[in-house]
C-alpha cells in the first residue's frame, strides 16, 4: 500500500518540478516576461504596480528588506532559468527589471514625501516616476557604459541582476542632475 501511495504522491511533490515552477514564476515576474512584445517593459510596468502596493503596506525598513531579499532570490532564479533555457539573459527573465525599478522608485519622492518638496511645476511625484520609467528603460535597453561593461563581464544570475541595478543608479543620477538644474 505504501508503494502505491508513494507513486501517487511523489510526482506531485517532485522537488525539481516545484523548483522549476517557482523559479520560472519569480524570474518571469509571474508571467510578465512571457509577453510577446517588449517583455522588459511589461516587467517594469509590473514592478511599478507592485511597488505602489508594497510601498502602501510596508514600512521603508521592510521595503528595503524586500528589495534586497528579492535581489538575492533573483540571482538564484535567474541563474537557474538562464541555464534551463540555455540563453544568456533571456528576455523572459524580468525579475532584474522588477528589482532595479523598485530601487529607482524607492529613492524617488513618493506620495508621503510631498511635504518635503515644493509644489512647483515638475515636482509632482507621478511625473518624476514617469520620467524615471522612461530613463530606466533607455538605460536598460541601450546599456551605455558602465551598464554594457557589467553586461559583458559579469555572467550568470548575478550578471542578469547587476546590469539592471547599474541602469537603476544611472537613472537616479540623471534624475538628480535634472532636478538640480530644475529641468524636471
Amino acid at each position: 500500500m505504501t508503494n502505491i501511495l508513494k507513486s501517487l504522491v511523489m510526482p506531485i511533490f517532485d522537488f525539481s518540478r516545484v523548483k522549476t515552477i517557482v523559479s520560472y514564476s519569480i524570474a518571469t515576474g509571474f508571467g510578465a516576461g512571457f509577453s510577446r512584445y517588449i517583455p522588459g517593459t511589461v516587467g517594469t510596468i509590473w514592478a511599478w504596480i507592485t511597488f505602489l502596493i508594497l510601498d502602501y503596506i510596508l514600512t521603508d525598513v521592510f521595503l528595503i528588506f524586500t528589495i534586497l531579499s528579492t535581489f538575492i532570490i533573483g540571482i538564484l532564479v535567474s541563474n537557474f532559468v538562464e541555464e534551463d533555457l540555455k540563453k544568456k539573459d533571456a528576455s523572459e527573465i524580468v525579475i532584474d527589471e522588477i528589482v532595479a525599478f523598485w530601487v529607482v522608485l524607492f529613492f524617488l519622492p513618493r506620495g508621503d514625501d510631498l511635504l518635503a518638496f515644493s509644489h512647483g511645476p515638475g515636482n509632482d511625484f507621478p511625473l518624476i516616476q514617469i520620467q524615471a520609467f522612461f530613463l530606466f528603460r533607455f538605460f536598460d535597453i541601450f546599456k551605455p557604459w558602465p551598464t554594457n561593461w557589467v553586461d559583458k563581464k559579469v555572467h550568470g544570475g548575478l550578471g542578469v541582476m547587476l546590469d539592471d541595478i547599474v541602469a537603476a543608479f544611472q537613472t537616479l543620477l540623471i534624475l538628480s542632475v535634472l532636478h538640480r538644474l530644475e529641468l524636471t
